[in-house]
């Protein structure tokens, strides 16, 4: 049997102990003495050197390095083949490369993941060449080997941010006409269903269905912002314990009457800085497939505890800078996840439900936003099956201070004047119909430009609002900071179905409401905007 090449007589077990050892194999004629063994005896590098006379081509020499390595005593190395080191997912190909180098006596270099003692792997830089004697006769093969398993981790840390980046200018790019679609049509679904009669009952299934398949695609494109981290979050502080018993009455109704969910919460939970809408998104995500994957009779186990995150803490610390973490985990005690596939359920559009069934982003969406919040989402199968998600969210400092309920007053008559700005003419003209329909006094203008020539001319408008992104040399965020400082009595509302970093910065200072939004929606962001303390109506 041939170098590397696997024996069917037997099975590897992560951490087993090698068979039992050969007698010392080490001729005396080449013991460590010899000036080629002193030299790989000394130096920092893992090797090892095989004898291709014996049977099986055995290691006859290795060097503390090695050792080290791979975790595993010299007794224990010296007379095994090296296959000792592979494990479940070696590269089979890779192997069938060093055995057909090894055959025909060439030099090999390979990259091959192994196994310690203690069943953890690594990634192998592996050299293996050929020692001959003068007269060119085979002697040994010597190996030579480098653990790579950082430079690994760099190199897919760097293919996932390539492929975030891809996926970003995609959805970043077409989000903002998409929505701008997607605007106009909820917005005329909204008008049309309040002037349907309640007895047709044909035309009113009819608009819920266009609403329905509406904001579907709204929320799909919301899910791929999210994973290419290209969704504006609206940070505060907060302590998740809140934040899941405020939320308790949806995951309740969404793992159903047959699930029962379980809370574990630390009573002294770290407050971190998250995204509420955004967080409650992902956890709504995760306990959906939690009530997938257990069926009825099932149960999904929510638990929040504090973290301190060591340096070499895996496989977490491959991703996550050391420090404090408040970690919520959600686990289940359905079948768990096929090992095959547990690195792959962050992947946009991956699935395992039937066609139609599902649409392979809510977990996609979960990394991002964890991924944006400075925090990681993690997955793995639970000691007692099921599968166990965790997400580590960054300690933040400060008291979590209390929220006021909004004081909201219904639009009484359309005294309050609004400006509108919207480049998108049919956008504009259904925005300006739908504030008409909540009794708004509008007036529409196509750019910043135009809005700063109404305002100059009548400057007695109790709100702007306003799309971000615009032609014209000024954007929303800009002709806001304008109105601002000429027209401070003005109040601002912002709204955007694009999603740029530098513009989401300059617009947290003001209201912001997404694109596509619903009538309601609108209504209610307005006069939260008009009707909070200090605001000049």
């Amino acid at each position: 049997m041939s170098e590397y090449e696997p024996d069917p007589s037997r099975e590897f077990e992560a951490g087993m102990v090698p068979p039992a050892q050969i007698a010392d194999v080490r001729p005396p004629h080449r013991a460590p003495h010899d000036i080629f063994f002193a030299a790989v005896k000394t130096t920092r590098m893992p090797m090892i050197v095989t004898d291709p006379h014996r049977p099986d081509n055995p290691i006859i020499f290795c060097n503390d390095a090695f050792t080290f390595m791979t975790g595993y005593t010299e007794d224990e190395i010296v007379g095994s083949n090296c296959r000792f080191l592979q494990g479940p997912e070696t590269d089979r190909e890779v192997i069938g490369q060093l055995r057909s180098a090894i055959e025909k006596r060439e030099e090999v270099a390979v990259e091959v993941l192994n196994y310690r003692k203690n069943g953890s792997t690594f990634w192998n830089a592996l050299f293996v060449s050929p020692v001959l004697d003068e007269a060119g006769n085979l002697l040994y093969f010597f190996g030579s080997q480098l653990d790579i398993s950082r430079r690994r981790e760099a190199e897919e840390a760097l293919h996932e941010a390539q492929k975030m980046e891809a996926v970003g200018k995609l959805t970043g790019g077409i989000a903002h006409d998409f929505n701008n679609l997607l605007q106009v049509i909820l917005g005329y679904v909204d008008i049309l269903e309040a002037r349907v009669g309640q007895d047709d009952r044909a035309a009113r299934r009819a608009v819920e269905a266009i609403a329905t398949s509406a904001s579907r695609g709204a929320t799909l494109t919301q899910q791929l912002l999210a994973f290419a981290r290209k969704q504006e979050l609206r940070d505060r502080l907060l302590n998740f314990n809140s934040l899941i018993a405020d939320f308790r009455p949806i995951m309740d109704r969404t793992a159903g009457d047959r699930v029962t969910i379980r809370r574990q919460l630390d009573d002294h939970l770290w407050n971190c800085r998250i995204d509420p809408v955004q967080a409650e998104m992902a956890l709504l995500n995760i306990v959906s497939n939690a009530r997938d994957a257990v069926g009825d009779g099932g149960s999904i186990a929510i638990r929040t505890h504090n973290m301190v995150l060591p340096d070499d803490d895996e496989p977490a610390g491959q991703k996550l800078t050391a420090g404090e973490y408040a970690v919520v985990t959600i686990a289940d005690d359905g079948p768990g996840i096929d090992p095959a596939i547990v690195d792959k359920v962050f992947d946009p559009f991956f699935t395992t439900k039937e066609m139609g069934k599902g649409t392979g982003l809510g977990l996609a969406m979960v990394y991002g936003f964890m991924r944006q919040s400075g925090g990681l989402a993690t997955v793995r199968n639970g000691p007692d099956g099921g599968a166990q998600f965790s997400l580590f969210f960054p300690r933040a400092s400060g008291a979590v201070a209390m929220r006021p309920a909004p004081i909201l007053r219904q639009n009484d008559g359309g005294r309050e004047r609004v400006l509108m700005v919207e480049d998108q003419a049919d956008v504009g003209e259904l925005g300006r119909e739908m504030l008409r329909d909540l009794g708004y006094d509008v007036t529409l203008a196509m750019n910043a430009r135009q809005a700063l020539d109404i305002l100059q001319r009548d400057p007695h408008f109790q709100l702007l609002f306003t799309d971000v992104l615009m032609p014209g040399g000024m954007n929303g965020v800009a002709l806001a900071n304008a109105v601002k400082r000429d027209y401070p009595h003005t109040a601002v509302l912002l709204t955007t179905g694009f999603a740029d970093e530098a513009i989401d910065e300059g617009a947290r200072s003001y209201e912001l409401i997404r694109k596509p939004y619903r009538r309601a929606d609108l209504n209610e962001r307005i006069r939260q905007v008009l009707d909070k303390p200090g605001a000049r109506t």
